[in-house]
């Protein structure tokens, strides 16, 4: 039976990371009206890629964020690293409820956008990270397959608290005018998550994490163990390419080339999402009695192998079709996630690990994750093909699947590991 202190610290963290991924999923999910707005163009496919290409630009900030938040939360304690990114989120998302839409202040509306999520992404490397690598440094290695699953459910929670309210405003049609509301919600949420937050850790004893060292050790760690940061980029850029194919690429996506309206496809995502929030749990517990590794290269492999005939299936589809497509992604995508922190932490010692992850992931969140969405839609425009339309998700999913069946300790890292 967990403590009460770790319940309470287990909720907080659960929280912020929830509250961070509502603020982050409202661009995704509001892409395909923000085209429109922001983006006016001839066609409304070239409006989306333009939106959706914000994602990967934007993200530039996050390696930086990671070096940043990675130094607070190894030399002055995770709490504190913590409880400044998700203040800067709060901000940020008071910041993007004005943006001016392109009829206001015309290029530069997109300019606007663009800083926002570049805020975003900057500080919320830290929160998201950062929460659980803490939360599963708290709990017993037995359990931290399962701390891991439940804390990709918070990721997913924050989708879904989005999700259902985006789909609430698109029901009574308020969309359009009161989408701001929204991000007004997440800064007022992030706060009050902080204010509950902060009361927790100034109750706790001090973080015992601190460790001593400078800036730019901490730079020469990054490079030391660079053979522990490729292999997180690689396995975290493919699991944020899930991501955004699925709850992302699809929702403006499928409107194009099905019979699903984009209305109906925010009603979708929020059932689908339920589906995740529950299932990411006992998918975390499942991969401690199977095995973390097969789990992830068996989801890889799923998804190198389907994921082109899947994409094909969805010309002209119906919603039931629809409906039994993406369920069949996201039951491949969940199986690869919810081991993913457990994964990760396991490769790295205490010392370091908030910037290595932290770092891993942005880099690999950029380079490999963001580009899935855009690029995607790109190829379509480009070849109006559905099935090509998949090749850059597939063959990344083949580079992963090959990675973990060659290397299931990958480059013998926790032998060579530069402390």
């Amino acid at each position: 039976m967990k403590s009460s202190p770790f319940r309470l610290q287990f909720l907080v963290v659960f929280l912020g990371n929830l509250f961070e991924h509502y603020d982050l999923a409202l661009y995704s999910l509001l892409a395909p009206f923000f085209a429109a707005l922001f983006f006016p163009k001839e066609s409304y496919l070239s409006s989306l890629i333009s939106t959706y290409a914000i994602i990967p630009i934007a993200m530039i900030s996050r390696p930086l964020g990671a070096l940043v938040f990675g130094y607070i939360g190894d030399y002055y304690g995770r709490r504190t690293a913590l409880s400044l990114s998700l203040f800067g989120l709060a901000i940020t998302s008071f910041f993007l409820a004005c943006a001016p839409t392109f009829q206001q202040i015309g290029i530069l509306a997109p300019l606007y956008l663009t800083v926002g999520r570049l805020f975003q992404n900057f500080f919320g490397i830290g929160e998201s990270l950062g929460g659980g690598i803490y939360l599963l440094e708290q709990s017993s290695k037995k359990d931290q397959d399962l701390m891991s699953g439940l804390y990709g459910s918070s990721t997913v929670g924050g989708f879904l608290l989005a999700s259902f309210a985006v789909s609430l405003l698109c029901y009574f049609q308020l969309l359009e005018n009161y989408w701001r509301m929204l991000y007004v919600l997440g800064g007022i949420t992030s706060l009050f998550a902080l204010l509950i937050r902060r009361k927790l850790f100034h109750q706790l004893k001090k973080n015992s994490s601190k460790i001593s060292f400078s800036f730019w050790d901490n730079l020469l760690h990054l490079w030391q163990n660079r053979a522990i940061v490729f292999s997180i980029a690689l396995i975290s850029g493919f699991s944020f390419a899930n991501a955004s194919i699925t709850f992302v690429f699809f929702n403006g996506f499928i409107p194009l080339v099905s019979l699903v309206s984009k209305e109906q496809m925010v009603y979708l995502n929020s059932i689908l999402l339920l589906l995740d929030f529950a299932l990411l749990p006992l998918f975390g517990f499942l991969a401690r009695r199977i095995s973390r590794q097969k789990m992830m290269l068996f989801a890889a492999l799923s998804i190198a192998l389907s994921a082109c005939p899947l994409f094909y299936l969805l010309k002209e589809a119906s919603l039931i079709t629809v409906v039994v497509i993406r369920s069949i992604i996201v039951f491949f995508c969940i199986c690869f996630t919810a081991p993913f922190h457990s994964w990760a932490q396991q490769l790295v010692p205490c010392a370091s690990r908030y910037t290595l992850i932290s770092f891993g992931y942005a880099i690999g969140s950029q380079l490999l994750g963001g580009m899935a969405a855009p690029f995607s839609l790109w190829i379509y425009q480009q070849t109006q093909s559905l099935w090509f339309s998949a090749i850059y998700w597939a063959l990344l999913a083949s580079v992963v699947s090959f990675f973990l069946l060659l290397r299931p300790s990958p480059f013998g890292i926790r032998k060579n590991l530069k402390l």
